[in-house]
């Protein structure tokens, strides 16, 4: 997604690197980003600018950071920056807070995902993915949500829509989610061997791939996997992967190669 140099008051306590600007970045950039911390273990209280471990407004302080916007260290601070948006009007990258203790203070804070789910530093799980209004936890204990990023979507598609020029800052990942698409489908139609790209590439983001190119997909799992974030990256769903590798539970290992789906 192309970057815009975006002015933001220092009013709003949102500090930025760089003569108070910020390079813009997208929902999709965030969570990209934070996704390669899955697994990553939980402490309380973890020094910000290590990513060896996290607390959840340590997490999200890095994960912004990337993108030059310099948050408060605690979820509570956190709260009182940007903009409030309404539970039915989330988008990806906003940021979801939380009174887990039921004390009328905040004290959690993770990064909206879409379709109900949320990305952070959690106690019992270290960076996951997990239901971010589950009637079990989460859901009693929401608070309000906050919009620390641009609302305008840059563009960068040619005039029919099967192409795409890269820019700085893009990632497969993050195009194939604008795009309704897999990582997998982009590398095939593209031809590409790794997931490297630069700036400037044109890449086809529609159309088909060979028989055996579509069946020869898979995904071996890591530390931090989950089915929901498997699904996200190859573009199916949790129930398409269930069925094509004849799962009976959402319990996943390390080491597990799973087909995906078409």
């Amino acid at each position: 997604m192309k970057k815009k140099l975006l002015p933001i008051a220092l009013a709003t306590g949102i500090v930025f690197s760089g003569a108070g600007q910020a390079f813009g970045a997208t929902g999709t950039d965030i969570i990209d980003t934070g996704d390669n911390y899955l697994g990553t273990s939980y402490q309380y209280g973890a020094p910000v600018g290590s990513t060896s471990s996290f607390d959840c407004s340590s997490f999200t302080v890095t994960v912004f950071k990337k993108y030059g916007i310099s948050l408060p260290r605690s979820s509570s601070a956190q709260a009182n920056v940007g903009t409030t948006v309404s539970k039915s009007n989330l988008k990806v990258g906003d940021l979801l807070f939380y009174d887990t203790n039921f004390n009328g203070v905040i004290n959690h804070v993770a990064i909206y995902a879409g379709n109900g789910k949320m990305l952070g530093a959690q106690s019992s799980t270290g960076v996951a993915f997990t239901d971010a209004f589950s009637p079990y936890y989460w859901g009693d204990r929401f608070v309000k949500a906050k919009r620390v990023l641009s609302s305008e979507t840059p563009k960068s598609e040619t005039p029919d829509g099967s192409a795409y020029t890269v820019q700085s800052g893009d990632t497969l990942w993050g195009i194939s989610m604008k795009y309704n698409t897999s990582v997998s489908n982009l590398k095939s139609l593209n031809n590409l061997s790794s997931n490297t790209i630069y700036v400037g590439q044109k890449l086809k983001v529609s159309g088909t791939t060979s028989t055996a190119a579509a069946s020869s997909k898979t995904h071996t799992v890591k530390s931090g996997d989950t089915l929901w974030g498997i699904s996200i990256k190859y573009g199916t769903t949790v129930s398409k992967l269930k069925d094509a590798n004849n799962l009976s539970s959402d319990v996943i290992y390390p080491g597990q190669t799973f087909k995906i789906p078409n």
